[in-house]
């Protein structure tokens, strides 16, 4: 039984720059985690995406998404490449998938300038800045591709009927 203040993180490094930020992100967290103590990060990586679709012909598999499902947290990168397409012309997306299936409805995105931090805007009111933007997915680029089945098309090999490109 892991203790209170261990977790385990799904780390989802994705394509492109994602890689490389992923790479900056851990480096910080394992910063943290030795200067700060008290608490243990598990870091599992998980592969999915885009390069992973052109490498075994899914975005991700099943046993990514029970990893990810199984996590305390996830640790995701940017994904997707711009000349990668599923059949049909959408864009490879398990982030979306992996939202569906977690019941995520709503990215949080914190925005605060910090004292003693390079500051990127002239203006000086950009000191004050402390807000908190929600992005709700359910809408746009979300909802249209469930009103298109893209999650959810029928006619492969998964457990469910559902081929794991379409988790």
């Amino acid at each position: 039984m892991r203790s209170s203040n261990h977790f385990r993180i799904a780390v989802l490094p994705g394509d492109g720059i994602g890689k490389e930020v992923m790479s900056a992100c851990v480096e910080v967290l394992d910063t943290i985690q030795r200067k700060v103590g008290g608490f243990k990060l598990d870091l599992e990586y998980i592969d999915a995406g885009a390069e992973y679709f052109l490498e075994q012909g899914v975005d991700i598999t099943y046993e990514a998404m029970d990893k990810v499902k199984q996590a305390d947290a996830v640790l995701l990168g940017a994904m997707g490449l711009q000349d990668v397409r599923l059949p049909n012309g959408t864009e490879i997306a398990p982030h979306l998938k992996i939202r569906t299936k977690l019941g995520l409805f709503t990215g949080v995105r914190p925005a605060k300038a910090y004292p003693n931090t390079p500051q990127r805007l002239a203006d000086a009111r950009s000191q004050e800045i402390d807000f908190v933007v929600l992005r709700e997915s359910t809408q746009g680029l979300f909802a249209e591709r469930e009103k298109r089945g893209h999650s959810r098309r029928s006619g492969g090999k998964g457990h469910n009927g559902h081929h794991p490109s379409n988790l």
